[in-house]
């Protein structure tokens, strides 16, 4: 299942990614060669960001390679880092399901305001946040399944 979302993620970071790029680089010619700046592409490539930054971020927790603070659980017994490991991917899981919901509703909410210079719902940048968090979860209940296999193989 993590491979599926993989494979249709990637190339979804990389387009966005490079969009972003493209309309940096265009605002910086527009603005410096012709002297007159593109009124749109800044907020294009601040919300293409958001984007980014939401989906490689359910990436990275699917490869395990997300900002973590283990010193105390690499000082404790395997046995018991499985189960703080456990602890800790559920607390993720129920966190995510908050965002989701939350972010859901705000971003309905939002479907009525128009950003300033591309005119499109500001609820479309916003609902990057519960996208994210929907991998995310997903991740952390393979994350769970799979620890609760090996605990479950183990015995």
């Amino acid at each position: 299942m993590t491979q599926v979302i993989h494979r249709m993620m990637a190339p979804i970071i990389f387009v966005f990614s490079a969009l972003m790029f493209l309309a940096v680089i265009a605002q910086v010619i527009f603005r410096y060669v012709f002297v007159h700046p593109l009124p749109w592409s800044e907020e294009l490539a601040r919300y293409l960001m958001i984007w980014v930054a939401c989906l490689a971020g359910s990436e990275a927790y699917r490869m395990k390679s997300h900002v973590g603070i283990d010193f105390v659980a690499k000082l404790l017994p395997s046995t018991m880092r499985k189960g703080v490991t456990q602890i800790a991917h559920l607390s993720v899981f129920v966190l995510m399901t908050v965002i989701i919901y939350q972010g859901l509703i705000l971003s309905w909410m939002l479907m009525d305001q128009e950003s300033p210079a591309l005119e499109i719902p500001m609820g479309w940048p916003y609902l990057a946040v519960p996208v994210g968090a929907v991998f995310i979860a997903i991740h952390a209940l393979i994350f769970l399944i799979e620890g609760f296999k090996k605990t479950a193989g183990t015995s």
